[in-house]
């Protein structure tokens, strides 16, 4: 007998079929619910495990394992009340990755922070079948300390124990460095030879005697004081002001505008009928600064060029390094002893591994053309350096204009070191590296582009050119501000404030050298941060 359902049993299936199928998509919807929420706490702790471990990474002190000031911060973020997701597992950051009580790794100046899990107990989902009771979630990040992108490394050098303080590069024609053009002048010249003593002024002499010595004295009516940048850089002393005066010798008092500038200044002597001043090869140096202005009393300066090829030029290596900052990434050698010649550029031991070229070769003094290309004129299609207006109203004049003299027709950066300086510390403060100059600086200083780090070598090498291992790095600021200058007392600054020029560009660079820890230990994160070498500001990136 066959079945044939009637309408009664129809209506009864569809009924069936419809709760059957209400259930289903009620424990579907349910269970969707339910991992929404979970994602929901997910997120949470996402968000407090990203500040975590950023506030963790900035206690870093070394490329290795975790120091406990890390585990510390990293613990002190979690536990707090507002960063404690509900269901969250007891912290307990040992272990391994994937407890659910946490877990933290350090490596390469990176930390990598799992959260404690967080329970997320199903409710509505219950009602499947055999569906769990809830899940566990849990959230990992990980920050690193970077090189900021601040710490531009110039392709100059400086020498242990000539490493702070004023300091100076001149050009590298050897001992018998040229007169510049000096203006004004005459055509012809006189030819009176003579000397000067002392040839020295210490910084801060506000009154000075010299005695000029020679033959032939008797006619001169005037001692000029020329700096090379050219007028208003002039100041003349007329007989009727000479203290003494005869055929062999003349005593005058130095120009205060003249001791005001640390500088080297260049005296020569004026005869009239005709008018004549020195002949080049006659004129004298006087030199305003430190006693001991160059450390190897060398006229090449106590500081030189770092001779680096880059990957992005063949042609302007050494421009382009001081333009954008040396490529590639510089690292203090781990086991410096003498020259590195013979050795690769990067040099590794088993407790320091390699993360930059630790070796450089050197050349003393300044190379003329490629130092003004890279600081003024620019090389490659890429502007000079210093081709920039001032940083954050820190000029002379408390606004971004640049310097009103030129090197070779360009105004260039009038930044000053004592605009960046927040407290009342000198910058002599800064150079000793005094508890007043602890994070003096402002961050703002990174912006400058006459602030930089140079490479120190523990010996110089003081002729031809040679490979040397990296012993330490020194900030540094393109100035020849007073030792004694803060930022309410910025006292005299010179024409270029560091550029010794001529009319064919500069000639010698001044900077001072200064105590890292006056420095904001991170800088602002740009993008593009290379590897940290263990020395320089930092930049603190979350990179997971």
């Amino acid at each position: 007998m066959r079945f044939i359902p009637t309408r009664r049993d129809e209506r009864g299936a569809a009924a069936v079929i419809f709760a059957l199928t209400a259930v289903i998509l009620f424990g579907v919807g349910a269970f969707a619910v339910d991992i929404g929420q979970a994602y929901a706490k997910k997120s949470l702790e996402q968000t407090d495990v990203d500040v975590a471990v950023m506030a963790a990474t900035a206690e870093l002190n070394s490329g290795g394992a975790c120091n406990q000031e890390v585990i510390d911060k990293a613990i002190e973020y979690l536990s707090k009340a507002d960063n404690v997701v509900n269901g969250q597992y007891p912290i307990n950051l040992g272990g391994a990755p994937g407890d659910k009580d946490g877990y933290i790794s350090c490596k390469n100046w990176r930390v990598d922070l799992w959260a404690p899990a967080s329970r997320a107990e199903f409710s509505l989902a219950k009602v499947l079948p055999n569906a769990p009771d809830g899940i566990d979630v849990d959230a990992h990040a990980a920050a690193q300390i970077k090189a900021a992108r601040a710490q531009s490394v110039m392709p100059f050098f400086a020498v242990q124990g000539c490493d702070t303080g004023q300091q100076s590069i001149r050009n590298d024609s050897g001992p018998s460095l040229p007169i510049p053009p000096l203006n004004p002048d005459t055509s012809p010249h006189n030819n009176i030879a003579f000397t000067i003593t002392p040839d020295t002024a210490p910084t801060g002499a506000t009154s000075m005697q010299v005695t000029i010595n020679g033959s032939g004295l008797g006619a001169v009516d005037k001692i000029g004081f020329t700096g090379a940048a050219g007028p208003p850089y002039h100041y003349e002393v007329p007989r009727s002001s000479f203290v003494s005066a005869s055929a062999t010798s003349i005593t005058i008092n130095v120009p205060t505008q003249v001791l005001l500038v640390e500088d080297v200044w260049y005296v020569r002597l004026f005869t009239s009928s005709p008018d004549k001043w020195s002949d080049p090869s006659k004129v004298q140096r006087f030199t305003v600064g430190p006693p001991k202005l160059y450390c190897d009393n060398s006229l090449e300066g106590n500081f030189g060029t770092v001779d680096i090829p880059r990957s992005d030029t063949n042609s302007f290596p050494l421009q382009w390094n001081m333009i954008k900052g040396v490529e590639p990434t510089l690292a203090i050698h781990p086991a410096p002893n003498g020259q590195c010649d013979g050795q690769p550029l990067s040099v590794e031991s088993k407790t320091s591994p390699v993360n930059g070229t630790n070796c450089i070769a050197t050349e003393p003094g300044l190379k003329i053309a490629e130092t003004n290309q890279g600081l003024v004129t620019g090389a490659g299609g890429l502007k000079g350096r210093l081709d920039a207006d001032s940083t954050s109203n820190c000029s002379r004049y408390n606004d971004s204009s640049r310097t009103a003299a030129t090197v070779k027709g360009f105004h260039v950066n009038d930044d000053l070191l004592t605009c960046f300086i927040t407290n009342g510390a000198s910058i002599q403060d800064l150079v000793s590296g005094t508890s007043n100059a602890t994070e003096a600086l402002s961050s703002d200083i990174y912006n400058s582009p006459r602030f930089f780090w140079v490479p120190v070598l523990d010996t110089d090498p003081s002729t031809g050119k040679k490979s040397w291992p990296i012993i330490s790095f020194q900030p540094g600021f393109v100035s020849d501000q007073s030792l004694s200058a803060t930022h309410g007392a910025p006292g005299s600054i010179s024409p270029l404030d560091g550029l010794v020029a001529d009319r064919n560009g500069i000639t010698e660079l001044k900077v001072i050298l200064f105590d890292e820890k006056a420095l904001p230990e991170f800088a602002p994160t740009v993008g593009g941060e290379k590897d940290y070498t263990g020395s320089g500001p930092k930049a603190l990136v979350l990179v997971e």
